[in-house]
Order: C-alpha cells, then sequence, then structure tokens
C-alpha cells in the first residue's frame, strides 16, 4: 500500500465503474487536523471502495494511522490509534440526503471532481475525541510537576536577600 492517493477523483464515476483503491496521504496534506495535533510526521493508510447499488453511489472506507494528540490533563504528547470505516452515500440535495439509508452517511457532491484529501480530513476530524487523554491515569506526572515547582520555590526562598544588610540599619 506504498501508493500515493490522487488528490482529485470524480467519486460518482468511480462508483459507476465499481472502482478501488488503496494508497497513502501525508498528515500533513490535512491543514485542519493538523492544527489538533502536536506532529503532523506520518501518513494515513487508506482503503476505498466505489460501488453503486440502485440508483445510489457509495463510498466504503477504511483509514488507519497514528496521530500524536495533546493530553488534555497533563498536556503531555499521547498516540492515538486511528482505525475508522466509514460508509458515505454520495447525493447531489437534500432530498437524495433523506432517501439515504441509516447506516450511510451523506457526502454532498459539488462538482465533478472532487478533493479526495478533504474527505478523508472530515473522517477523520469526526473520528478524533473531543478531550484527548491518557488511558492510564497521569496524574502521577501531574504530581511530579508540581513537586518539581515546590522545590523550585523553595530553593528561591533560601537565596540570602541581597537587601538584607539595610534591615541592620534599622
Amino acid at each position: 500500500m506504498n501508493q500515493t492517493l490522487p488528490v482529485h477523483l470524480n467519486f460518482a464515476q468511480k462508483a459507476k465503474i465499481g472502482f478501488e483503491i488503496q494508497g497513502k496521504l501525508p498528515i500533513k496534506q490535512l491543514k485542519r487536523l493538523s492544527e489538533s495535533l502536536l506532529s503532523d510526521k506520518g501518513d494515513i493508510a487508506v482503503e476505498l471502495k466505489f460501488e453503486r447499488v440502485g440508483p445510489v453511489p457509495y463510498i466504503h472506507g477504511h483509514i488507519t494511522t497514528e496521530l500524536q494528540l495533546k493530553c488534555q490533563r497533563c498536556m503531555q504528547s499521547m498516540p492515538y490509534a486511528v482505525d475508522i470505516r466509514f460508509k458515505l452515500g454520495l447525493v447531489l440535495n437534500e432530498a437524495q440526503m433523506e432517501k439515504l439509508p441509516d447506516d450511510a452517511e451523506p457526502y454532498l457532491i459539488e462538482t465533478d471532481s472532487n478533493h479526495l484529501p478533504d474527505m478523508l480530513e472530515e473522517e477523520l476530524l469526526l473520528g478524533l475525541p473531543l478531550v484527548p487523554m491518557h488511558e492510564f491515569d497521569c496524574s502521577d506526572y501531574l504530581q511530579q510537576q508540581l513537586s518539581d515547582q515546590q522545590n523550585e520555590v523553595e530553593v528561591s526562598e533560601e537565596k540570602e536577600n541581597p537587601f538584607s544588610v539595610l534591615k541592620d540599619l534599622l
């Protein structure tokens, strides 16, 4: 799966012919996703299958990667494994959205040339946790940070005040 994915595809046409593609996309190409990450290094691995069931074109997708998020408890780097499967029903308007089965999410097609990275980025953003936190209790790290800060304060208090000589003059 070392193939680089194309940027533009005609999703409806690919569904009509039953197209399948696998490949990788650099995370740094996904600008909105990169804003939520501590590092934009690495790739996302993608498998897509385009098909038409009756009059409705669909995209079945699978995205895997590991992202570096910031734990909101300890504010440190946290690896987050992504394994997302999705099914998108390609629609042209809101009336078609209403007719989609419950197991498919609507994806609005506005032109013949669809931006593949945008669609993948949307799915990844939807798959991120609202408040990323380590699965383990990272309060030990926080206690260590607090202890280090208290030690720094104690060391600064122990330093001799240069104006203490003036105190003796009074």
